[in-house]
């Protein structure tokens, strides 16, 4: 059974590098803690490893001293994962809330085209509007908010459909149907990040599940090799 907690937890080792290397591309937007969820999954599931090899050696040769290091130390990762995916589903709707104030708060101090951008928050956001077609976080007129337009009506160029230079500040003067993205980013923003995120919960739920089940198997045999040497 160690060996295929193991197998599991290279599996989720290698599944939580991907999500953590998908949710680069998210980072300079929001500040929280969101996106350390696949860094938190990559650490157990390496120590779920080690635990496996330990679980392996004191099952093969019969140690009871390596069992019992191997049964304490899934119990506190286990309690650890349990609590974690309790957390996300629990406090999702909160890290929504806290992620929109931070995005209409990078808008707001929008460096503009020619600006210094010192969290790539510009270049990730021209990304995101022309990947999903979007404009702003609810919608384009948040935009407006930005401290270096003034309250002008602009709009970055990744919100025009046809992109050209200057084009974001020609809507004043024009109907904005046709010309930019009018839907805000935000709800498929958080699309993305809920997908990536479910992705995380199944992988340490059945992370959880096979460490019960392992838990259970070591101190049952635990309990059998103290049963035994009693009576040698």
């Amino acid at each position: 059974m160690s060996s295929t907690y193991m197998a599991l937890g290279f599996a989720v080792v290698v599944c939580s590098w991907w999500l953590h290397i998908k949710s680069i591309d998210y980072r300079p937007l929001m500040k929280n803690q969101i996106f350390t969820a696949p860094v938190v999954l990559i650490i157990s599931a390496k120590f779920s490893m080690l635990l496996g090899a330990i679980g392996c050696i004191g099952a093969w040769f019969e140690k009871k001293i390596l069992l019992f290091i191997y049964i304490i130390t899934m119990i506190i990762i286990f309690v650890a994962l349990l609590l974690g995916v309790v957390f996300v589903i629990a406090f999702n709707e909160r890290v929504a809330m806290t992620a929109r104030k931070e995005l209409l708060e990078n808008i707001r101090q929008y460096p503009g085209d020619e600006g210094v951008d010192e969290n790539n928050f510009r270049k990730t956001m021209n990304s995101i509007q022309k990947r999903f077609h979007c404009c702003g976080v609810d919608q384009y007129q948040d935009w407006f908010n930005a401290d270096i337009w003034i309250g002008q009506p602009y709009v970055p160029d990744s919100c025009c459909i046809e992109e050209i230079n200057g084009c974001g500040k020609q809507i004043a003067a024009n109907e904005t149907y046709g010309l930019i993205y009018t839907n805000g980013c935000f709800n498929m923003i958080q699309m993305e990040i809920n997908r990536n995120l479910m992705i995380v919960g199944i992988l340490a739920f059945v992370l959880v599940f096979v460490e019960g089940f392992c838990i259970v198997a070591a101190l049952g045999l635990l309990c059998y090799l103290r049963q035994r040497d009693r009576y040698i």
